[in-house]
């Protein structure tokens, strides 16, 4: 694990806002991390007001978590048990459902869709109930998950998105509980842009910042998986500043009851 600086503004000066040295994370247990006698805590910058983790996991130790991100010793279900359980809720207990209507106000009939960090395939399968004239891709770094959501009919690739992954653009990207998870979030944004056709929209959902103080230091919102802890008017000035326009914002608390961020934004 490293210790890192804001990520947003490389400011070294901050407060302590959730200090989670004393709690367990049943990650960092599982992939049999020593991690007790370390100090971790989430960092609110005193200049850009970003919400930040440290230390996080470097490269290595990230590509390790995301192997066993799902593993059925850890989540005590296989990947299509999860894809069956989640694909089969009714709609008002489905967060996929509520995506779909949200985004239902900003889009046409027809269009493409890449969605970034794609797990099994579960968001891509409800917008494809709703949305059935789109055409869809995404992209997922476990494999296992991207090879559940082809045996269910849903075109997920295995890997991380770069430049040049795929030689289109989209009239839709999406990152559904993804950029939190993301150590060079600015960049992963500006490159985004390139995926995106001249009137596309991208769909971030994230955790809010709401969820400090709601949650005690103990709760998986507070584990090693989660880097960023975004407020809407941080995460909107980030976007500003990367050349994007908000074309709507919304913070809510979800079906599972957790302080989520919704954005979509419009690359000017």
């Amino acid at each position: 694990m490293k210790e890192t600086n804001c990520p947003n503004c490389q400011s070294k000066k901050y407060k302590i806002v959730v200090d989670v040295s004393k709690e367990s994370d049943i990650y960092l247990d599982y992939l049999k991390f020593n991690y007790k006698n370390m100090n971790r805590f989430y960092a609110h910058c005193d200049s850009c007001s970003l919400v930040y983790r440290t230390p996080i996991l470097d490269k290595n130790e990230k590509e390790l978590l995301y192997q066993h991100f799902r593993d059925v010793e850890f989540r005590k279900e296989n990947k299509w048990e999860y894809f069956k359980r989640i694909t089969s809720l009714p709609p008002a207990e489905s967060e996929n459902y509520q995506r779909c209507l949200f985004l239902e106000k900003y889009l046409g009939k027809e269009g493409e869709i890449l969605d970034v960090g794609s797990g099994g395939g579960v968001f891509l399968y409800s917008f494809k109930e709703h949305f059935p004239g789109w055409k869809m891709l995404g992209i997922e770094p476990t494999k296992g998950f991207a090879d559940v959501a082809k045996e269910n009919g849903i075109n997920v690739v295995y890997g991380y998105l770069e430049e040049g992954t795929f030689d289109k653009k989209f009239d839709l990207v999406t990152l559904n509980h993804v950029l939190e998870h993301v150590e060079d979030f600015k960049k992963m944004l500006s490159m985004l842009k390139g995926y995106l056709k001249k009137e596309g929209l991208l769909y971030l959902e994230v955790p809010s910042a709401k969820d400090i103080g709601y949650f005690p230091p103990s709760h998986e919102r507070f584990m090693c998986q989660h880097e960023i802890i975004f407020s809407k008017d941080v995460l909107e000035d980030i976007l500003d500043k990367l050349g994007y326009s908000i074309a709507a914002s919304e913070e809510f608390i979800s079906i599972r009851k957790k302080n989520n961020l919704a954005i979509i934004a419009k690359s000017l």
